[in-house]
């Protein structure tokens, strides 16, 4: 009976000691196939969660609101999308904050039917986006602006990825979509005009952002650091090794086109954020302009983690690493 306790006992003092050598589970989301997200992808085929002493899980899901819902339910602690889902989130009550934003300029091209030879042949037509709400309503919007032309004269539907959207332009489904490489250059290729490139605009907005709730930061604010330096440290790998990025992308996005690849690389890797500080012009460019009266871009991010990675050095070291 004596021996019988004692086994119990031990039994009992493994179960709840201390898990040294085991990794933190880290689930996190991304929004689709854009070049954006390589980063991202890059960080976790590189092995640099498990080098900063996380398990990261990628889980691809399509729209920011949805996004927001898996945050919300804990069924992530991190997401990569477009500022939009956080701050809105953040505008309507949930404590959500940005912690970092790698690629903040507007990477869409105005991809239009054949068809479609100017802009005033839009009006009338229909436009096709990821989801409202998202990165690509806010691409469309700027484009119909920049073409004179009011909402008024288009309709924009909901049509999902890349991989839904172009086929719907290329039959006349819809009248034209917005388009980040690779899936631009895959339009392009398969011979869909750009009527407007909307990068050329230089227009701020925290296209690829990570964001948390507020709660899990001051938690988890550890576990974060070594999230963001495992992001950073994925950022200069991203950077740096073409020829490894690409390979991601092509595992990740399934694109078979190595020159495809090789565009998309050098589109997003010249203005890709070594340091991904969020940029207070960025931020407020994502704030709704009917609820922006009073709001500061400084409520929706923080950048003290980064902050702190940069001034202890992490940053000058991986950039003697990669030279």
């Amino acid at each position: 009976m004596f021996r019988l306790y004692n086994v119990m006992l031990l039994f009992i003092v493994i179960l709840t000691m201390p898990r040294f050598g085991y990794s933190q589970s880290f689930r996190i989301s991304y929004g689709g196939t854009s070049g954006y997200n390589v980063p991202i992808w890059v960080t976790q085929e590189a092995g640099l969660f498990k080098k900063h002493g996380l398990n990261g899980e990628l889980i691809m899901i399509s729209g920011a609101s949805q996004s927001m819902q898996a945050m919300l339910a804990n069924e992530t602690q991190v997401a990569n999308t477009s500022g939009s889902a956080p701050i809105n989130a953040k505008i309507q009550g949930a404590d959500a904050v940005i912690l970092a934003t790698s690629y903040d300029l507007i990477p869409y091209g105005f991809v239009v039917h054949k068809d479609i030879r100017t802009s005033a042949d839009l009006k009338g037509k229909r436009i096709a986006i990821s989801r409202f709400g998202g990165i690509t309503e806010l691409a469309v919007k700027l484009a119909v602006e920049k073409f004179g032309l009011s909402l008024k004269d288009v309709t924009i539907i909901q049509a999902g990825p890349d991989a839904q959207r172009i086929p719907a332009v290329a039959t006349g489904t819809v009248a034209a979509s917005v388009l980040a490489p690779p899936g631009l250059f895959a339009a392009t290729a398969q011979g869909l005009r750009v009527l407007a490139d909307l990068g050329e605009l230089g227009a701020k907005y925290p296209t690829s952002s990570f964001f948390v709730m507020r709660p899990y930061l001051t938690q988890q604010r550890a576990s974060l650091k070594k999230f963001l330096m495992a992001l950073i440290e994925g950022i200069h790998v991203y950077v740096n090794d073409k020829e490894f990025s690409m390979r991601v992308m092509q595992k990740y996005t399934k694109l078979g086109d190595p020159e495809i690849a090789s565009k998309t690389q050098d589109y997003y890797g010249k203005k890709t954020l070594l340091v991904p500080l969020n940029d207070p012009a960025a931020i407020k460019a994502a704030i709704p302009a009917d609820k922006d009266a009073g709001r500061k871009p400084e409520e929706f991010y923080d950048n003290s983690i980064i902050q702190e990675i940069v001034k202890e050095g992490f940053v000058d070291g991986l950039k003697k690493y990669t030279r």
